[in-house]
């Protein structure tokens, strides 16, 4: 009965089809492909050519996509494009390749249509300040991330000339306006991944365990959900939420390996520029030393564990639904299963961290 429960709560969705924004600032392929199968709101396959081993067991969790996706990541696209300071065209067209408010419509597909734009808004302005700080001292992002962060509180009247600053402050002004327990329930997730952006500790040599401590904030386990409940309106208890922590663990260890696995080529030519900020912090180098092998045999090691989180991830939904199989801890739970398989997808087709994307993988950056 539970898991019937558990598959009702992701339904179908039809995908739309808008204009691109713009003559040179066109949506890649893997954000506008049309999946008509069952009339059903299903993301593009990966490609061919992948960072997944060719004898890795397929995915066993479900990925969706926002049936408005189309319409609000050219919606969120036209807001940055318009009010962000990208140094060139290679840059702006980066940034809609790379596919931020994308993103969020595949780990959040039971978000409200009229509440969707948030979250792809809110996760977007955190990309593209993580970009920002790959550039500074440790001391420069701090203090950068902290006037953000008085900024998002709408305890310090933001600088208009500072686009983090001031689409921080409009965001959460408009999310207080509309749903003020749940955008002050996503404040604190916010606060602790802008905190972790420029956490110097990124550099210190960390064990498993405390890399994984470290990831919660810096990768916005809070974040991810906190955008999804708002997203969805979806309302839960302090005892609900504490139900959920050790599913929202496993997830997060699977969130932090298949992002360090795709991601790390990136962060190995970030680091090439020798700022602080810029350093590599990732699982891959920890499990190479704990494995005692090369970067490629780690690889394989991270995904075969990633697929064995995604069993364990279905034997807690069950050990949670028998406690509590309300309608909220349902959509919760099956959003979670969204957001890991989504993270999962997206960062096997995004050129952020692919070489198969629209430009050249070393262009724009």
């Amino acid at each position: 009965m539970f898991a019937s429960l558990y598959r009702a709560a992701s339904g179908l969705c039809n995908f739309i089809s808008l204009p691109t924004v713009g003559e040179t600032k066109t949506l890649p392929e893997y954000q506008v492909v049309q999946n008509t199968a069952g009339g059903s709101s299903v993301p593009p396959p990966v490609p061919d050519i992948s960072q997944i081993p060719e004898d890795l067991a397929p995915t066993i969790l479900e990925a969706r996509k926002h049936p408005n996706s189309v319409a609000v990541v050219n919606e969120v696209n036209e807001f940055y494009l318009k009010s962000w300071p990208f140094k060139t065209e290679k840059h702006a067209q980066r940034f809609v390749d790379e596919g931020f408010a994308w993103f969020v419509c595949i780990n959040c597909p039971l978000s409200l249509d009229e509440r969707m734009h948030w979250g792809c808004r809110l996760l977007t302005i955190g990309f593209l300040i993580d970009d920002v700080l790959d550039r500074m001292s440790v001391e420069e992002g701090v203090e950068h991330n902290s006037q953000v962060i008085e900024c998002a509180r709408g305890t310090l009247l933001p600088d208009r000339n500072q686009p983090a600053q001031w689409i921080m402050y409009d965001l959460f002004e408009d999310m207080r306006a509309v749903d003020k327990r749940l955008a002050d329930e996503l404040l604190e997730p916010t606060i602790e991944f802008l905190v972790a952006q420029a956490d110097g500790n990124r550099m210190k040599p960390m064990s498993l365990r405390e890399y994984f401590e470290y990831r919660d904030a810096d990768l916005g386990k809070g974040l991810l959900t906190g955008i999804m409940r708002f997203c969805a309106r979806l309302y839960m208890t302090p005892e609900q939420l504490e139900l959920v922590k050790p599913i929202e663990e496993n997830s997060m260890k699977h969130i932090t390996f298949v992002n360090d696995v795709c991601s790390y080529e990136k962060e190995v030519l970030a680091a090439k520029d020798g700022f602080e900020l810029g350093a590599i912090c990732s699982a891959v180098p920890i499990m190479m030393d704990l494995c005692g092998v090369g970067q490629r045999e780690t690889a394989r090691v991270m995904w075969q564990m990633a697929r064995a989180w995604e069993v364990r991830h279905f034997e807690l939904v069950e050990e949670v639904l028998k406690k509590d199989s309300s309608p909220a801890m349902v959509t919760y739970l099956k959003g979670l299963e969204h957001q890991i398989a989504g993270n999962e997808r997206w960062s096997l087709l995004t050129p952020r961290y692919n070489k198969t994307g629209c430009l050249a993988f070393t262009e724009g950056r």
